[in-house]
């Protein structure tokens, strides 16, 4: 017997080893649905629903002396300069880094953040709830300073919502009331 035939029956009398198994197809598909599920939860927790009633604005805050009436002079022509400029085209956010002396937001382009109601001075809080989304305000004084704030963002919660609708419906209602009334 020669080799050939010894390998041949050697091939023969064992069954061949199985290869082992190539898991890595298994490990990048794993890898993969993992990096999915990862991205759903990242996009689904960037930006939660708020629950409260809130509102995201950005301001440019112009501080004076409010004993020094030169003081707050300078300060009042600034902020119309400034408000000028916004509106002649020029970045809100890139004016609010250089010239706000807000300390917390003037580094953020003057974003505030979420702010629930009832969290500014009177004045600013006013014009928050008044303002358009996106629409720059007048110029408004505070405590603080001068201040141009333009409305990010608004979240009216789900409860104050359907206040505001039944609210809506009980006027109607009434309107329609009064129209009978006037026609009888």
């Amino acid at each position: 017997m020669g080799e050939e035939d010894v390998a041949i029956k050697a091939f023969r009398d064992e069954p061949p080893a199985e290869e082992p198994r190539d898991y890595a197809k298994l490990v990048w598909l794993g890898v993969a649905v993992l990096i999915g599920v990862m991205l759903v939860f990242i996009w689904m927790g960037r930006n939660p629903r708020p629950i409260t009633t809130s509102a995201r604005a950005k301001h440019i805050l112009i501080s004076f002396d409010t004993s020094d009436p030169v003081d707050r002079g300078r300060a009042y022509e600034h902020i119309s300069e400034l408000r000028e400029r916004i509106e002649a085209g020029e970045s809100f956010e890139r004016l609010a880094r250089t010239y706000s002396d807000c300390p917390a937001s003037a580094r953020r382009g003057g974003d505030l953040g979420w702010a629930p109601r009832e969290t500014y001075a009177p004045a600013f809080e006013q014009q928050v709830w008044a303002l358009r989304v996106g629409e720059l305000s007048d110029v408004v004084q505070t405590q603080y300073g001068f201040h141009l704030i333009v409305v990010d963002d608004r979240h009216i919660a789900d409860a104050e919502m359907y206040e505001i609708e039944i609210e809506r419906r009980a006027f109607e209602e009434l309107r329609q009331q009064q129209r009978e009334r006037e026609q009888e």
